[in-house]
């Protein structure tokens, strides 16, 4: 063929091969889906991660709760027992004191009162006899011979007080600093009162109820029932004096105006907001105790 029939010939260009659209389409999703495994796996990770120090956190933080618990447990309980071992000691002093205040036995003290009766009523007699005596007697000489009489009398009547005095503190009664014997309940209050020494005004006092007796007011502040022991208020010629942490059958003393003796407070009964006692004045004060 000659070369001006090939030029005049027309050249029909070939395009190249397209690539198929859902190849493409194939190959960005799993591009996507790579990048979202990759990033859940990432976040799962520090999930587990997060999630791993949280619980080594809380348990930290619980073991040191559970030892700072401990320790203050510890030391409460320590504070706890040494507070108990306390008031045990002061019970237990509290116990020995009252123990040696006790004294006789009940079967003593029975033997004891039985003679105290058979003295007064030899006593007794004796008055009786004497005062037969006297009425029978008239002229000087009799007269004479009755002084004597009196005189014996009056010598058995001071042996007997001796003997009532010596009985006493067989019954196991302690005395004050006065010398004053100091009664534990009424009984002994009563025994007292036959001696004829001194006046006794027993009284019952509440806390919400001030009293007076004897002359004096009366104010109960707090009581501590373990302990045997109290606290009140008194108003002694106008002037309130307290008594703080006092004991059971520890006599307070005090004065009052017009008195050269000393008056005697003493609580033999403590209860819960209630404390019963005495109060031990010369002789000569007969106001009656307040009820």
């Amino acid at each position: 063929m000659a070369i001006d029939d090939r030029t005049g010939q027309q050249v029909v260009p070939v395009p190249p091969p397209k690539e198929s659209g859902h190849g493409i389409k194939f190959i960005v999703i799993f591009l996507v889906l790579a990048v979202l495994a990759g990033g859940e796996f990432y976040a799962l990770n520090r999930t587990n991660n997060t999630r791993s120090d949280l619980v080594a956190q809380q348990n930290q933080l619980r073991k040191d709760l559970t030892a700072q618990i401990q320790d203050q447990l510890s030391t409460r309980l320590a504070a706890m027992e040494q507070q108990t071992s306390q008031q045990l000691e002061a019970l237990k002093t509290d116990l020995d004191k009252s123990a040696q205040h006790l004294g006789a036995q009940r079967g003593e003290l029975k033997r004891a009162r039985t003679m105290v009766a058979e003295i007064q009523d030899q006593q007794r007699k004796q008055s009786e006899e004497f005062q037969t005596q006297l009425s029978q007697k008239a002229d000087e000489q009799q007269v004479g011979a009755l002084t004597q009489d009196v005189s014996l009398t009056k010598t058995d009547l001071d042996t007997t007080k001796k003997n009532v005095s010596s009985l006493a503190s067989d019954l196991g009664m302690a005395r004050s600093e006065l010398g004053t014997l100091i009664a534990r309940n009424h009984d002994d209050i009563e025994y007292l009162r036959k001696m004829g020494e001194r006046n006794y005004f027993e009284f019952t006092l509440d806390k919400s109820k001030p009293a007076r007796v004897a002359n004096v007011g009366l104010n109960l502040k707090k009581t501590n029932v373990k302990r045997y022991r109290f606290t009140l208020a008194m108003t002694v010629d106008d002037t309130v004096v307290e008594k703080k942490d006092r004991s059971m059958n520890e006599p307070v003393i005090f004065y009052v105006n017009g008195s050269k003796k000393a008056y005697e407070l003493v609580v033999n009964r403590v209860g819960p907001n209630q404390v019963k006692g005495y109060i031990s004045t010369p002789n000569g004060v007969s106001e009656v105790a307040a009820r």
